[in-house]
């Protein structure tokens, strides 16, 4: 255990969410809590997961998706000595264009520049895995 955090270092929670808009207030609830319950600031990770969430519903699972896609989304909050680390994995068509996109293509851009440190690959499952890492609050 870490002093003045009553968790252990390597705690792992893991949320599997539907590719839908009521999955982004879940996630952002449960990606605050959990940062606020480890020192790290509860709304810019909530920001950040809530625009990253909100990718995945949105842009993920366009079209027909190889490998019978169930639509869903992993969030993946793990603590280590040096912050938190946030993982949103989705299983669908990974990042490419889309010209019917809602959005103005922000939100990436404001991920990275609310996280410590943001990395963007294609995922086990074939999709798009967006991992943020957060420091604590001084």
């Amino acid at each position: 255990m870490t002093a003045g955090h009553p968790h252990e270092q390597d705690e792992t929670r893991e949320l599997q969410l539907a590719a839908d808009a009521g999955s982004v207030r879940v996630a952002r609830r449960a990606a605050s809590e959990y940062a606020a319950e480890r020192g790290v600031d509860p709304d810019t990770v909530a920001l950040a997961v809530s625009e990253t969430v909100t990718n995945a519903v949105v842009h993920a699972y366009r079209g027909d998706h190889p490998g019978g896609s169930t639509d869903e989304i992993e969030l993946r909050l793990k603590h280590n000595g040096e912050g938190i680390v946030i993982t949103v994995t989705d299983a669908g068509d990974g990042i490419r264009p889309n010209p019917d996109s809602p959005g103005l293509g922000y939100g990436l851009a404001l991920v990275a520049s609310l996280a410590d440190e943001v990395a963007i690959a294609r995922s086990e499952m074939g999709g798009t895995a967006v991992r943020m890492r957060f420091r604590p609050t001084d």
